[in-house]
């Protein structure tokens, strides 16, 4: 066993043990040579022969991908066999479905697009890599809101007929990883976990990936009997597409599944296109087509005019639906300017301009998401053709929507990809290098942003852009006040309303770092109050937690800020707008002016869509206390406390946490007991 101090392989010093398992003992370390923290992973003795006569292994070592972590080294000691890899920060989804339940579909699908493109990623190495113990100990989310897929150490000892000897993970193991029937019974109804000699293939990473999907959404796992189970499109929330694909993962015959990633990708990257309202539009769009086609055939006969006539009207024709759709947008109708430009896409099939606008509709919607997957949906299938130089910029342009999509969503890496692709059709088009500079300095490349704005600025970018740009670059060196000079400067000029969101946002996130909370203030307000758009909901966001932490800064004006911060909640919630912490950040409100029925109600509203969360039970807890201070002491009565915090305490003490407010609890039931009110 490794003890804190140790260096392993001369390079990584054991900090502390964070784990243990059917796969081995882990370790958090420092690389002392790169100054990072590591994982290293004591794998089990049954495992580790086949380890040392296998080559193979390093082929891991030269994996490279967003979702994966990066592996260091395989070290081998007289005592055991290490694998050595990135430490990735966040929170692992077991953890988190203890916490919150379950996740909303939109979420659950991103994940999905990433675990997709992780998977395919290994399953299409030579030979292929099978993960073969996908479940959610082994998915981290990363602080930014992405997944990591984690843990390969079972993956490296797969012989080339794909036989392994693997842990069976209850409730996520495909079907052929078990020997018989009474196994699945077994080891689903222990919880346990077994060694067993099987085969298996890609197929058992799809059923595995299934079930997780499975479990995120519905708040448990499909469970162990094949032929009662709820099927996926029973969970509430859920699209028919994504619950066709989850259904197909979580086959009991491996070949109903999706066979590998990369077919599984497609698949999640188009669900959209399994819903029943999509069909049926897409029926809809058909039978219009076949209608106009008919009305078309039938003028041209009447009309006799000819080819060239034709042509002209079809192209004016062409022009003035794009130019329809681009009013129904400008009256905020974005959902009903995208199906124009669907239709129009149908009856014109090559054109690349309704795609563009299409995707420009989604993002002016505020669906990135969306946004992004059409977008690549359109090039893989190539749908378009260029036959000219304009053309080719439009398809330059449909990149450069993708880029900014991800770069809304914050997937920095592949919006430098998609900015990459939108350079190659247009080199000349000073916005594509601007925006390609930001990126590339929120991943820290900040030599490369440099070069992009100089390029930009050399294509005669407008002051407005260069002041932004700037400021982003100043984030990056870390010269705060400098920054905060280029944003405000960017929002005093721009008529850009997506310019003037981003430059709003980035210098509030700046003033409120540096503690000038009545500048930060001022900013949201006035930029609530100019803009009109999809940002204000955001920017309402920002504001109602500036105010309270306004309250704080200023004791004697709490109940004002407290009650400007409850307005701006209750706005976002009644359009659509509910989160978890904007739900507590209520109820703290409320407790904080005295309104301790309304805290109330918004807490057990929480409980009921977050069982598994301690931190409400936790509010609940401390809200009866603080209401106990306002009775008489003959009047005060803590049961319903002490209820709160048990069920708190419980839950808690399933987490690895540690929370001070939890242990300010423990000291408060304590003094009550000792004073004879409990």
């Amino acid at each position: 066993m490794l003890r804190a101090g140790m260096i392993l392989g001369g390079t990584y010093q054991i900090i502390e043990e964070i784990g243990s398992g059917g796969g081995g003992i882990v370790y958090r370390a420092r690389h002392l040579r790169l100054q990072t923290d590591v994982v290293v992973k004591r794998i089990r003795d049954e495992v580790r022969g086949k380890i040392q006569s296998r080559q193979e292994a390093d082929v891991l070592k030269n994996l490279k991908h967003p979702y994966l972590p990066r592996v260091y080294d395989f070290i081998e000691t007289p005592e055991a066999v290490y694998t050595v890899m990135d430490f990735i920060p966040g929170i692992s989804l077991d953890k988190a479905l203890v916490q919150y339940g379950r996740f909303a579909p939109k979420q659950v699908l991103r994940w999905a697009q990433e675990l997709g493109e992780a998977l395919a990623y290994l399953h299409n190495q030579n030979p292929p890599i099978i993960h073969s113990d996908i479940k959610p100990a082994n998915i981290i989310v990363t602080p930014d809101g992405h997944i990591c897929l984690i843990d390969f150490n079972i993956s490296i000892v797969i012989d080339s007929a794909m036989k392994a000897t693997l842990g069976i993970s209850a409730g996520y193991s495909s079907p052929e990883q078990y020997r018989d029937v009474q196994q699945i019974q077994t080891y689903y109804n222990t919880g346990g976990m077994s060694q067993v000699t099987i085969t298996i293939d890609r197929r058992s990473d799809i059923y595995s990936l299934g079930c997780v999907l499975y479990h995120l959404l519905a708040g448990f796992p499909p469970g162990n009997n094949f032929n009662t189970r709820m099927s996926a499109e029973e969970i509430p929330g859920i699209s028919e597409g994504l619950a066709f694909i989850i259904d197909k993962m979580i086959e009991y015959d491996s070949n109903d599944r999706y066979q590998n990633g990369q077919e599984y990708l497609m698949a999640i990257n188009n669900c959209y296109k399994l819903d029943r309202r999509y069909i049926m539009h897409m029926r809809k769009e058909k039978a219009l087509f076949v209608t106009s086609l008919v009305f078309f055939f039938i003028g041209s006969l009447l009309i006799g005019f000819g080819i060239t006539q034709c042509g002209k009207e079809r192209e004016q024709n062409y022009q003035a639906l794009l130019l329809e759709g681009e009013e129904i947008a400008e009256k905020g109708n974005y959902e009903k300017a995208i199906d124009a430009m669907v239709l129009l896409e149908e009856e014109y099939k090559s054109r690349v301009e309704a795609y563009e606008r299409e995707l420009y509709y989604y993002y002016q919607a505020g669906h990135y998401q969306e946004c992004a997957d059409r977008g690549n949906d359109i090039i893989a299938l190539q749908l378009i053709e260029i036959t000219n130089d304009s053309q080719k910029e439009t398809v330059g342009d449909i990149f450069y929507l993708i880029a900014n999509s991800y770069y809304e969503l914050e997937d920095y890496s592949k919006a430098e990809k998609a900015m990459e692709n939108a350079l190659e059709y247009n080199e000349t088009n000073n916005l594509y290098f601007r925006d390609y500079c930001i990126i590339l300095a929120k991943q820290g490349e900040l030599f490369q942003a440099e070069d992009a704005l100089k390029k930009a600025v050399e294509l005669n970018l407008e002051d407005d852009s260069i002041h932004y740009a700037e400021g982003e670059l100043c984030v990056v060196r870390k010269q705060i006040e400098e920054a905060i000079e280029h944003f405000k400067t960017t929002i005093e000029i721009t008529d850009d309303e997506i310019l003037q969101k981003r430059a709003v946002l980035l210098c509030a996130t700046a003033l409120r770092d540096n503690n000038r909370i009545d500048e930060e203030v001022q900013l949201l307000e006035m930029a609530r109050n100019q803009i009109d758009n999809q940002a204000k909901m955001v920017i309402t966001e920002y504001l109602a937690d500036a105010y309270m932490r306004q309250g704080d800064a200023y004791p004697d004006l709490v109940v004002n800020y407290n009650q400007k911060a409850l307005t701006l909640f209750q706005e976002l919630m009644q359009n659509g707008y509910v989160t978890y912490q904007l739900q507590e950040n209520m109820a703290i409100l409320y407790e904080e002016n005295k309104d301790f029925e309304m805290a109330k109600s918004v807490l057990l509203k929480l409980a009921g869509e977050y069982p598994g969360n301690y931190r409400v039970y936790k509010r609940l807890a401390f809200l009866e206390a603080d209401r106990q201070q306002y009775y008489n002491n003959s009047q005060r009565n803590y049961s319903a406390m002490k209820e709160y915090y048990d069920k708190c305490k419980e839950l808690y003490e399933e987490q690895d946490v540690e929370d001070s407010e939890v242990l300010m609890l423990d000291n408060m039931i304590r003094d009550l007991q000792t004073g004879g009110w409990l």
